[in-house]
């Protein structure tokens, strides 16, 4: 008999619940894990029933906003290919662009203008016609809300010249930085001006994409349906997370791992967009099979789940001005204790701020990264300010799932074994989004961070400061001033000066003076029920379920 988690859920409530039987098969996908991105599952078939009636997805995270405008979450991310186009979209990690509403481009010599042919039939989900004035007031609005993380580094403005052209002009040149283009080209998404409302678009947006909402339920689900009006009709020019293969797609929010792997189990949903290491044992067996009646498929992410310090001492950082105490906290992790013990198979330990999927990854820090070693801890601590500044209580805050509070906790009991007093401080999804850039709420911060592009403009990204400021100071991601580490990353992510020995210096830069310390890279395990026999992830290796593949007698629990 296979073990089921409802038997054991039914044990420890003493309830009755029927463990069903099977065996196991061959997997219909390949055990190893596969690079996130426009990736199906290994021996996926195209769909040869036609489009699919319904498929509900079990997700553990909370969705605040379907308005990237507002702030891009995780639960915001998931849907934005679904409900809206922007100009370009990157596919996977190091992959060229694909086409959305933007039909070319051009990058002036000098790096200083982008400028952008649209396809001249662009319309949104209310028939409302898209021309080059929309795009520029959506990049300008966007970049006005603060949330324009992804290119607002690079972008000055965005200007119409005619219904169909929009010149981007950059920040000095800018173009010539290694992920400038494809940041801008692929970092917003495209609103009729007109139409735009900040309060209703947070869970009824009106977007270009082929998917519409239909239902939001706070905290509970969101609808989305497909629309038969989608403006793209030439199948030729679709882009890889445009399909669709089904009517109607529900997103069940269920934040508990083992109820998400019971709901899957247990046919309250048709698939769950994650499973964690303890909850693997129901869909898979210890050769990497999918146990009968399942699909399952692991993606490796380009997310690093890291811990960064708070460098902003006007805030009240503790941390800020004492790099010894800093150092004495990274030594004191077992970051492979941490990773194995709750994670297992579902993610591989990160050394630096980085996942070896990154083209400019360097295999030799793994030798050089701060390690686990609680005598070098000790005397870092000792030569730290830590006890004469009376012991203080560190605050480290995580946003409040299963996987990384157990991690804080982790990390508090490794900072006692040396004397390090810490308080967890958990905070829903849309609270901490907020928290993280208040610099007077935290002294470490356990959070997930990734680019589609390389880890040069990943640290360009978050390390340099650029994109975020705090009382008015421009800052880092984790309150860092800019100094020697934003030049470190500038000239790192320039293309006349990109290489391996200016990404080095970056990592030499924030490893020595423990600015930032990576934890794991997730190996995300999307498992479903049998007739759906193709897996789409994105770029996050966040499941697309309206681009899964599907049997012709495939039979949705909602249908």
């Amino acid at each position: 008999m296979k073990k089921t988690l409802a038997a054991l859920l039914a044990a420890s409530m003493a309830l009755s619940l029927c463990a069903c039987g099977g065996g196991s098969k061959p997997a219909e996908t390949t055990a190893a894990a596969v690079e996130s991105g426009a990736t199906e599952a290994a021996g996926a078939a195209e769909s040869a029933g036609g489009r699919a009636k319904t498929v509900t997805l079990g997700m553990n995270t909370q969705i605040s906003t379907l308005d990237p405008f507002n702030g891009a979450s995780t639960g915001t991310i998931y849907l934005t290919e679904a409900l809206h186009d922007a100009l370009y979209s990157i596919p996977a990690l190091g992959e060229e662009l694909e086409n959305e509403i933007g039909k070319s481009y051009e990058v002036s010599d000098d790096g200083k203008t982008l400028t952008v042919e649209i396809y001249d039939y662009v319309h949104d989900q209310a028939g409302n016609k898209i021309d080059a004035e929309d795009v520029a007031w959506s990049y300008n609005t966007y970049l006005a809300t603060g949330n324009a993380t992804q290119f607002a580094k690079y972008l000055d403005s965005a200007e119409a010249t005619d219904a169909t052209h929009v010149v981007f002009h950059m920040k000095e040149d800018k173009c010539k930085e290694t992920s400038a283009v494809k940041s801008v080209l692929s970092g917003c998404v495209i609103y009729d001006k007109d139409a735009y409302s900040a309060d209703s678009y947070a869970t009824n947006p009106v977007g270009c994409g082929p998917y519409k909402v239909t239902e939001f339920v706070t905290g509970a689900s969101v609808t989305i349906e497909r629309d038969p009006n989608y403006w793209q009709t030439d199948e030729s020019l679709l882009a890889s997370a445009k399909k669709q293969n089904v009517e109607k797609c529900i997103f069940k929010i269920i934040l508990e791992d083992a109820q998400l792997a019971l709901a899957l189990e247990t046919g309250d949903v048709d698939a769950v967009n994650y499973v964690s290491a303890d909850n693997l044992q129901f869909f898979m067996d210890d050769n990497g099979n999918a146990l009968d009646g399942y699909t399952v498929q692991p993606f490796n992410s380009i997310l690093c789940v890291n811990v960064s310090f708070n460098m902003f001492p006007d805030a009240g950082s503790k941390v800020a001005n004492d790099k010894n105490l800093r150092l004495a906290i990274e030594w004191a992790i077992d970051k492979e204790g941490i990773t194995n013990t709750i994670m297992g198979k579902t993610a591989s330990v990160s050394y630096g701020f980085a996942t070896p999927l990154y083209g400019d990854y360097n295999p030799e820090w793994e030798k050089e990264d701060n390690g686990y070693d609680i005598e070098k801890a000790k005397a870092y601590l000792a030569e730290s300010d830590y006890v004469k500044n009376g012991s203080p209580t560190l605050v480290i805050m995580t946003e409040s799932n299963e996987v990384k509070t157990k991690a804080a906790q982790m990390i508090q009991n490794y900072c006692k074994e040396i004397g390090i007093n810490m308080e967890v401080k958990t905070a829903d999804t849309a609270l901490f989004d907020n928290y993280k850039y208040d610099f007077s709420e935290w002294d470490l911060k356990i959070d997930n961070n990734g680019n589609r592009v390389s880890l040069a403009a990943l640290y360009s990204n978050f390390l340099s400061a650029t994109h975020t400021s705090y009382n008015g100071v421009p800052t880092s991601f984790n309150g860092l001033p800019e100094g020697d580490l934003s030049k470190l990353c500038d000239v790192a992510n320039n293309v006349d000066t990109n290489s391996q020995e200016t990404v080095d210096a970056v990592f030499d830069y924030y490893t020595e003076n423990a600015i930032i310390y990576g934890l794991w890279g997730p190996i995300n395990y999307v498992a479903a029920k049998d007739g759906i026999t193709g897996l789409k992830v994105q770029y996050l290796s966040y499941a697309q379920p309206w681009a899964f593949d599907f049997a012709p007698d495939y039979k949705g629990v909602a249908d």
